[in-house]
């Protein structure tokens, strides 16, 4: 990117693609459907290219935008190759990537992602409620090995960033709610993100809803998965607005916050590290 586009970050981030596609079936998910189920991916040489071009403008942040890192068929060439970027020459870079649930089963993968540098890590974690992961068809989100993989990102030293949808057909206010105190209590993730499910075209679901001659808002300025843009079977729009707003509030409740601060102390992870050298 520009240098004058990248001085508006600090430090500067930069960004890019070393794969598309994912091959999984979200519902609510266009990527599928844009990006294509068959995975496409940079050779090791040409992101080592990308890499060595930003560190020389003194970018060493990245996010590499993947839709799904774990899933790109060159990752372990690719991260082989930043490890020897790191430990052989000395250069120093971070980076964020994102992934599914079922990532830290793949053998060496965090592993790898750590000696590369793995500074976060995205994970679409969605909801805690089976029903409703069924009902999306992310059957890859096991809600019984969340706790397993939260914490194997975590022995890792990575920042676990998890996004979590509200509005799934079984979801109510009330149910929201204790699923959110259940996070809270059970899950050692380190920042949450919540969304609005929200019929983005080009998805199934709005396919779906299309079809089935369900209201959804014609202003495509609110389809920004903030605000409510189509009908809920236990929710009114009113409801499931409200829920979404206070979702933040009670998850970053001032006791939760504590318990996150501590929880980064303990697991020596900190955001902030200097550029420095890895030789």
């Amino acid at each position: 990117m520009p240098p004058q586009t990248l001085r508006r970050y600090s430090p500067p981030i930069g960004s890019f693609d070393s794969g598309r596609g994912c091959p999984f079936q979200c519902s609510f998910c266009t990527i599928i459907n844009v990006q294509g189920r068959k995975s496409r991916y940079r050779s090791a040489d040409d992101v080592e290219r990308l890499l060595r071009e930003h560190l020389a403008r003194g970018v060493y942040r990245f996010f590499i935008t993947d839709d799904d890192f774990a899933r790109n068929r060159n990752w372990e060439p690719i991260l082989d190759r930043i490890i020897e970027m790191r430990e052989r020459h000395g250069l120093y870079l971070r980076f964020i990537i994102q992934v599914d649930a079922l990532a830290h089963k793949i053998p060496g993968f965090i592993d790898k992602c750590r000696r590369a540098g793995c500074l976060r890590v995205f994970i679409g974690l969605e909801n805690i409620n089976p029903d409703n992961l069924l009902h999306a068809k992310k059957r890859q989100n096991k809600v019984t090995d969340y706790r397993r993989m939260l914490q194997a990102w975590r022995d890792a030293g990575v920042i676990t960033f998890c996004g979590y949808i509200l509005g799934f057909p079984a979801d109510q206010v009330e149910s929201i709610e204790r699923d959110i105190g259940t996070i809270q209590r059970e899950l050692p993730l380190d920042i949450l993100e919540f969304f609005v499910l929200t019929p983005l075209p080009g998805s199934e679901d709005h396919k779906t809803l299309d079809a089935k001659g369900v209201w959804m808002d014609p202003d495509m300025n609110r389809y920004d998965t903030e605000h409510v843009t189509t009908g809920h079977p236990l929710m009114t729009p009113k409801e499931w607005q409200d829920v979404y707003r206070r979702a933040w509030a009670l998850y970053y409740s001032p006791a939760h916050i504590e318990t996150l601060l501590r929880r980064a102390v303990a697991g020596g992870i900190d955001d902030r590290s200097p550029v420095r050298s890895v030789a």
